[in-house]
This record gives structure tokens, C-alpha cells and sequence, in this order.
């Protein structure tokens, strides 16, 4: 368990002039995933997120907590062998999950990321005129097509080039009618931040055989641009692996390693 913000570069704000968002620094350390027979961390009166290091749902609500520069805690999860305890924090037994106070926790990645936008205003994430909210809305919905097609290839060994590209196209068109830097304007926002943690992993495709399943530079060129632009923004790099230690993951996880979570133990 750890806290990421490092809170006395948040003291120096005030009085750090000129000073780019790319400097903001985090304190990490990664922690052993609890499984079956582990005891519960007994709760500090810090907000808590119970997670897996390699999932991308959980991803999303540990880049809006690193963009709000909120102090948390963090519970690693092994989803293969469940800690018995898990279903109190998380009724379906899934993360990501968001213990506010003792006992009382909100879960789904969407669900608990909206709730740190309202609860943690600066910097606002989501779009506050309702068309750009509700299209915003649309993009992140659109997109589950490219994750769909992601977990055939990577889980059940089946391409599906078509189905990744609908989801890829329909982003990339929004950020070409945008003509922004980001979706959410000149930062990254909510719809930036929840389809990310895919995009930092859909170079594993081609890398495990799918080459049809590549991103083409050229047909997608605002779109890697936008990806290159992201993996600046300090949320993302916080938290970002790289390809090989994804899948270093991914062949430990297929083969049925239940120490695949600790790999960066």
C-alpha cells in the first residue's frame, strides 16, 4: 500500500512559477497482490482503491485519482485466488473498488471515477456543457468495440481487425472534428483518461502475433499522435508500463501463473 501524491512538490505549487505540468513528481511502490488466506489491511482513514497492477479498468480510476493528486492508498488484488474478504469491499468481486470510509465503498471503474470528478473539483475532468458531456459519453461507449476486439485476440486467440478498427476510427474522428490536442481540450480529461489504459496496451497485438491487428502509422496518425501526447501527461507516466512487461504479464496469465500480479516484485 502506498500514497502517490507526493505531497511536498503539492506544497512548492504556490510558489514553483512558470513550472510545467510535465515536472509534477509521484512517490510509487508496488505491492505484493493478496490472495486467498491474506488479511484484510485493517483501514487508515485514507481513501483506499483495491486493485490488480495489470488491469485497465482499475487503470482508469488510478489516473483520475494521479490527475486529482488525491493521497490513497492502494490494496493489490490477485483476481485469480480472491482474497475471502473481497466481496465485503466489492460485492461482485471485481476492481476496481473505492473505500471512502470504513466499510463503505463504491465500485466499477466509471462509477468510481465520476465520483472523484465530483468529489475532487481541480482540476475538473469532465466537460461541463451537456452535448460535449454527452458526446464525450459516446466515445467512451464507441470505444468498447476496440476493447471487445482486443480481449478476443489476447484471450481467445481470435483476430478481429474489424472490430478493433471501429472503435479506433470512431476516436480518431472525434479528435480530428475537435481539432484539440486531447479530447477534453488542451489537457487530458475524463474521456481522455478512460480510454488510455488500451491504448497503452494494443501494441501487444501485433507483438503476439496479430499483425493485422496493428495500428497503421499512416491511417492513424492523429491517433498516435494523440497517444504520443498522452504518455507525457504525468498521470499517465505514473502509472505507465511498458510493452514487455505487459507481456511478460499476459504469458504468465494464459499459462495459468497465479504469480503473474507480483512480476514487478
Amino acid at each position: 500500500m502506498y500514497a502517490i501524491v507526493n505531497n511536498q512538490f503539492n506544497k512548492l505549487l504556490p510558489f514553483a512559477r512558470g513550472i510545467s505540468r510535465s515536472v509534477v513528481a509521484f512517490t510509487m511502490k508496488e505491492e505484493k497482490h493478496l490472495a486467498k488466506g491474506s488479511q484484510l489491511p485493517p483501514f487508515n482513514g485514507k481513501l483506499r482503491i483495491y486493485n490488480m497492477r495489470f488491469c485497465p479498468y482499475a487503470q482508469r480510476t488510478v489516473l483520475i485519482l494521479n490527475a486529482k493528486k488525491v493521497p490513497y492508498e492502494v490494496v493489490n488484488i490477485n483476481l485469480t485466488e480472491k482474497p475471502e474478504w473481497l466481496t465485503s469491499k466489492s460485492p461482485f468481486g471485481k476492481v476496481p473498488a473505492l473505500e471512502i470510509e470504513n466499510n463503505l465503498t463504491i465500485y466499477e471503474s466509471l462509477v468510481t471515477s465520476d465520483y472523484l470528478d465530483d468529489k475532487y473539483p481541480n482540476p475538473p475532468l469532465t466537460a461541463t456543457d451537456p452535448l460535449r458531456k454527452a458526446q464525450d459519453k459516446l466515445i467512451i461507449e464507441n470505444f468498447t468495440a476496440s476493447i471487445v476486439a482486443f480481449y478476443k485476440a489476447m484471450m481467445q486467440k481470435e483476430s478481429a481487425p474489424e472490430k478493433l478498427n471501429e472503435g479506433l476510427t470512431f476516436v480518431q474522428s472525434e479528435l480530428e472534428k475537435r481539432s484539440t490536442k486531447f479530447l477534453a481540450g488542451s489537457q487530458p480529461g475524463m474521456v481522455d483518461y478512460m480510454i488510455w489504459p488500451w491504448f497503452e496496451r494494443f501494441g501487444l497485438l501485433p507483438l503476439r502475433g496479430y499483425k493485422d491487428m496493428a495500428m497503421d502509422p499512416i491511417k492513424y496518425k492523429t491517433l498516435i499522435s494523440w497517444m504520443d501526447q498522452m504518455k507525457e501527461d504525468p498521470a499517465v507516466k505514473a502509472y505507465y508500463l511498458d510493452l514487455e512487461t505487459h507481456n511478460r504479464f499476459f504469458d504468465k496469465r494464459v499459462n495459468g501463473d497465479v504469480d503473474c500480479y507480483d512480476i514487478l516484485i
